[in-house]
């Protein structure tokens, strides 16, 4: 019977991760098989397994952060409009817990991979049909994006760079040459998609990830060529995409010459981070914060003052959070609660550290948390939990 559970467990454990990039075509089954691994661990994972993870001094911190921004929320008498936040930032740490139970983690590294090649599978073929239908190369703008996505660009980009990095890691480290071809075209076609679907974020993240982990792989005398290579490539490939090039640089824009004004007129996230900070700045609760629920009202006040009236009413339609994770805890849990994350992240980087792998896992989940917030999606939800149960399981020294 234990046999069967523990199989079992492992299956649901690998369809979640496989299903990372889809959670929002079934939210509810993600659920359903979290409290499904829930009681089957009570059945099959030993004592020891459970001490030697909830011993984990950064999963201790995660908890106990967890734990005090529950407790300010009900001090505050705000734990009803919190609950929502607060309850997927619970879900993240026990769902990083339940996957952490998982050994070896490659079986969960790979259903990731093939959710996510999937994903942008389905996506590539969509961008073509649009061009054969159209004519058009041109599909950076948001109403056309998200028909063709089959996830929303961010996420699928993101994914993307996290599931190259798993391909860069097993490429590494397995013996067998086709293994190794496998792997490798597998990150290069993520990484051609990468370019494809003109995700700001995923070009410069795995860019990146490229160079330093060839840095840390090839030998000495050849680092500088291969970095001024992926340097040139790269910023030939922004050039030289019309998306990528008007994503980055905004090149239909004739008439500010100034970039930074470009960056204010174009960019959301300039007017919601003002926003954000403006409603920080006028906080009576810098030190244990106002909550979530009511973060998301008085940012709605500061979006009523935007100008002109068109993007006024943009702004107040979509509702925007302040698409920073850090910006989100501060206002809400006040530095208390912000110097305990950052904390956790230190205590993250600690354990990282001797993986140049693990480090870039790290490094995309820091930077994707300083441009959305992880915790208000439920795709940030998994992608933490995932990157978190891997952190928490390899902790042991390894070569760069």
């Amino acid at each position: 019977m234990k046999i069967i559970l523990n199989k079992g467990y492992l299956f649901l454990c690998m369809f979640l991760c496989f299903f990372i990039p889809f959670i929002p075509l079934a939210h509810a089954l993600s659920s359903i098989i979290m409290g499904c691994l829930v009681v089957a661990a009570f059945f099959i994972v030993e004592k020891k397994q459970v001490t030697k993870i909830l011993s984990s001094k950064a999963l201790i911190i995660y908890i106990v952060f967890f734990l005090i921004i529950c407790f300010k929320s009900v001090y505050a008498q705000t734990f009803v409009a919190d609950f929502v936040e607060l309850r997927k930032i619970g879900q993240a740490g026990l769902l990083a817990i339940l996957f952490s139970f998982i050994k070896p983690q490659g079986y969960l590294k790979n259903s990731f991979i093939a959710g996510v090649i999937l994903s942008g599978g389905i996506t590539l073929i969509r961008i073509l049909l649009h061009i054969f239908e159209t004519g058009s190369l041109i599909f950076y703008k948001g109403d056309i994006v998200a028909e063709l996505m089959m996830t929303p660009r961010l996420y699928l980009g993101v994914f993307s760079v996290i599931a190259f990095i798993f391909c860069a890691e097993f490429y590494f480290s397995v013996k067998r040459n086709k293994h190794k071809i496998i792997y490798f075209s597998t990150a290069i076609f993520l990484l051609l998609n990468i370019f494809l679907i003109a995700s700001r974020s995923a070009v410069i993240l795995v860019l990146i990830a490229l160079t330093s982990i060839l840095w840390a792989k090839i030998k000495p005398k050849r680092r500088i060529m291969t970095l001024l290579i992926i340097l040139v490539v790269g910023a030939a490939a922004v050039l030289g995409s019309y998306n990528l090039s008007q994503r980055f640089l905004y090149v239909e824009d004739n008439f500010r010459e100034s970039y930074l004004e470009k960056v204010k007129t174009h960019e959301p996230r300039y007017l919601i981070w003002n926003s954000a900070l403006s409603v920080f700045n006028e906080s009576d609760s810098k030190i244990s914060g106002l909550g979530f629920g009511k973060t998301q009202q008085l940012l709605r006040k500061e979006y009523k003052l935007i100008q002109p009236e068109r993007k006024r009413n943009w702004f107040l339609s979509r509702d925007f959070n302040t698409h920073n994770q850090y910006l989100d805890i501060l206002i809400s849990t006040g530095f208390l609660g912000l110097a305990l994350f950052i904390v956790f992240l230190g205590s993250l980087f600690i354990r990282a550290k001797h993986s140049i792998y693990n480090l870039n896992l790290l490094f995309v989940l820091i930077l994707f948390m300083g441009i959305e917030n992880s915790f208000h999606r439920i795709f940030g939800v998994f992608i933490f939990a995932l990157i978190l149960s891997i952190i928490l399981k390899n902790s042991t020294k390894q070569s760069y």
